[in-house]
């Protein structure tokens, strides 16, 4: 069994704000030994939040990745006015050069008066309330190991939100798309591949390429 605890806290003024905020994070895991390497984990988030989105956690250069999602081009969530105290996440090495993870993840707002970080919506009063849903990610990972592709790592990964009321009563809140699959090609180095990245939405389909 392992363990992981994160602290940070954020204090002084800022264009005349006075600004105290902290983020926290927890996660504890257990390996199994069995033939295809198993490791399961219990993960906690929480980022301060306040009506005023200049005194909410700065998030400054965090990545999002690890915690909030498969993907790095899929964002929904960032850690600021965010708390996230039931996830689960399970990896499973099936091959040396497959990997396999799934999470699920419920959300609520730190402060239900603040603004959801990210997506412009906000209710000042509250009254829409602070759970914002729940998402299944799944990814799988693949590691190539001949000729020039030992030089790139494949990552597939797919997302599912369920939506929670909040969006049923905050303003502006009818989404009329949500992003539910994504999938990149990461290189390791190259200066010659191009690589394509998808992002699947409900009503329409967008592609993005990258060099």
């Amino acid at each position: 069994m392992n363990y992981e605890i994160e602290s940070i806290y954020q204090f002084g003024g800022t264009q005349d704000i006075d600004v105290f905020a902290h983020r926290h994070h927890g996660e504890i895991g257990y390996s199994f030994e069995t033939a295809m390497p198993l490791r399961v984990l219990y993960l906690f988030d929480y980022a301060s939040g306040d009506p005023d989105p200049g005194k909410n956690f700065d998030i400054l250069y965090a990545k999002r990745r690890v915690e909030f999602g498969p993907t790095g081009m899929f964002g929904p969530f960032f850690p600021s006015n965010l708390f996230s105290p039931v996830g689960f996440r399970a990896n499973l090495l099936p091959m040396p050069n497959v990997r396999l993870m799934m999470s699920h993840r419920a959300y609520w707002l730190a402060d239900k008066r603040g603004s959801y970080v990210g997506s412009g919506l906000q209710d000042r009063t509250g009254r829409s309330g602070s759970f914002l849903e729940h998402m299944l990610d799944v990814s799988v990972g693949w590691d190539p190991q001949w000729n020039f592709l030992r030089r790139v790592s494949f990552d597939i990964g797919f997302s599912h939100i369920f939506k929670g009321d909040y969006f049923d009563t905050v303003p502006n809140g009818q989404v009329e798309k949500i992003p539910i699959m994504a999938i990149r090609w990461r290189p390791l180095s190259s200066n010659f591949l191009r690589y394509q990245a998808i992002t699947a939405h409900l009503s329409k389909t967008q592609i993005k390429r990258f060099s």
